[in-house]
């Protein structure tokens, strides 16, 4: 997505160049005038959107088929959540059996978050070109008005496309391939029940501090974080917390013999051990 993206800012820096080239004048410009320089980028959303669609798509169904790998690893902690009344083989047997028919008919019922995700791409592409051109718009309005002439507007806007084709462009493609991949992840973890979730922070130097201090946090499905997030990537909630985004969400299964407190995020720490039946016990039910 980064190359693609690259080269489409390189092609409207060049389009928007030729058009400033065409409309500036040092004596007498008006809004019209800018607005004709701007025109390429206001013609391109479909071409942009495009771009996105369809690595957001991709990565959407490579997030379900992770997920869908990740519950199954989990399968015998679920198990493990028998009712003690219910005898232990007659548990997994049940709890294979669920999965298996889950999994059956996973894609078919995921049509309508997939347009909900593509709805939410287009209005964040439009809202991105919109952006894009206030921006160059305001480098061309205040260079005129300062009286800098068409050589150092020209270098400016050549300065801010360079930014747009190198790491804007490397931005926006880890946001939107990091969103829509959780996306179709959270989206997996609805569909087999799945009713904590936890936090992993993506490890290394580069790693926010706020996303180290929610690293290994609990919340149930639908909770929110303690950084307002309901997943990594979660564009709902703050930007500073979802923008370059890396870091992963895992299923989290309450261990047996144990059960979560009131409150929430919590982590495993926070646990509350109960009075259970043994191991031995309840496979003698």
């Amino acid at each position: 997505m980064q190359n693609e993206l690259s080269k489409f800012f390189k092609r409207l820096s060049e389009e928007v160049n030729e058009n400033f080239n065409e409309y500036w004048s040092d004596y007498q410009m008006l809004q019209g005038h800018i607005n004709l320089m701007l025109k390429p980028i206001e013609d391109s959303h479909e071409e942009y959107y495009n771009i996105l669609e369809k690595y957001i798509k991709r990565e959407y169904d490579l997030g379900m088929k992770e997920a869908e790998r990740l519950v199954k690893l989990t399968n015998d902690q679920y198990a493990m959540k028998a009712d003690y009344g219910v005898r232990w083989k007659s548990k997994i047997t049940k709890m294979a059996t669920t999965i298996k028919k889950k999994s059956k008919n996973l894609f078919g019922t995921i049509r309508w978050t997939e347009e909900e995700l593509l709805e939410q791409t287009f209005t964040a592409s439009k809202r991105t070109l919109a952006r894009v051109t206030s921006e160059i718009n305001q480098v061309i309005s205040k260079g005129y008005t300062d009286g800098m002439g068409i050589n150092v507007v020209a270098k400016t806007l050549t300065h801010k496309f360079q930014e747009l084709q190198t790491w804007e462009a490397k931005r926006i493609a880890r946001t939107e391939i990091h969103n829509s991949h959780n996306r179709g992840v959270m989206r997996v973890y609805n569909d087999f029940g799945v009713e904590y979730t936890q936090w992993i922070a993506a490890s290394d130097d580069r790693t926010r501090d706020s996303h180290v201090e929610v690293d290994r946090e609990i919340i149930p499905m639908g909770g929110t974080y303690s950084n307002g997030l309901e997943y990594p990537g979660d564009t709902s909630g703050p930007i500073e917390e979802w923008i370059n985004c890396r870091c992963s969400n895992a299923p989290f299964v309450i261990p047996y013999g144990y059960m979560a407190p009131s409150f929430s995020p919590f982590r495993e720490e926070d646990l509350i051990p109960i009075d259970t039946p043994s191991f031995e016990d309840l496979m003698n039910r």
